[in-house]
């Protein structure tokens, strides 16, 4: 899966039922956001 934003990085998301710690904490820091703002917003 691919996301797309004008004012934000370009993501490239495995389509996995579960995703590596590293993965998932790299892919969230590619969205400018904390891993804290990412499990409040879950």
């Amino acid at each position: 899966m691919i996301l797309w934003h004008d004012s934000k990085p370009t993501l490239s998301l495995p389509n996995h039922r579960e995703l590596a710690p590293g993965l998932l904490r790299s892919l969230i820091r590619q969205a400018g956001i904390t891993v804290d703002e990412f499990l409040e917003n879950r």
